[in-house]
């Protein structure tokens, strides 16, 4: 077992306050069909990149508890949503670490997102919302239609990020060693 440290806390710490802060106001854009366009998965990836499934998890967790009441949406936070969060930060590290053995490259990092942004983001945020009735009358299949767009462009420029920025941030997780 992995030692924890008190430079893998204060990343953790810094991935869910950025977190937060990318999935409040000026960084988020709702759409009307309930659907919102944020960057916040971006550090909460990193997080279980470079830190674990656990501590991706618990970072995502945070993130929603403490954006949920910061936002100016005026959203209830949602036990659901918030196992979405969980889901959403904990899958990555677990495909990322146990499926594909931390290889450093694009396709590892695509193939840990993208099932998990199929299954969170267009799958559940979709039930969630026709379940809660937040899709304005539009039938479940319709609305999963609407969002797939949405996440698949997402889901893009997820990846793209994280694997730009995963080796700058390995590298300071890891004390200045080289990636």
């Amino acid at each position: 077992m992995r030692r924890i440290t008190t430079r893998h806390l204060t990343f953790a710490a810094m991935f869910t306050a950025l977190a937060v802060v990318l999935s409040i106001y000026p960084f988020t854009f709702y759409l009307p069909d309930s659907s919102r366009i944020t960057f916040r998965e971006i550090p909460i990836y990193l997080c279980s990149f470079t830190l674990g499934p656990v501590f991706g998890g618990l970072c995502a967790f945070i993130a929603d508890l403490i954006g949920t009441f910061i936002s100016s949406s005026g959203n209830a936070w949602n036990p659901l949503f918030a196992l979405n969060a969980v889901l959403t930060g904990a899958l990555p590290g677990l495909l990322f670490r146990f499926v594909f053995k931390r290889q450093n490259g694009v396709l590892s990092k695509a193939l840990s997102i993208i099932p998990v942004n199929i299954l969170v983001s267009l799958f559940l945020t979709t039930l969630w919302l026709h379940v809660l009735h937040f899709d304005g009358g539009v039938p479940f299949w319709a609305h999963l239609l609407l969002r797939m767009l949405l996440v698949a462009v997402m889901t893009a420029v997820q990846i793209l990020a994280v694997s730009a920025l995963y080796p700058v941030v390995l590298r300071g997780i890891e004390g200045g060693k080289q990636a």
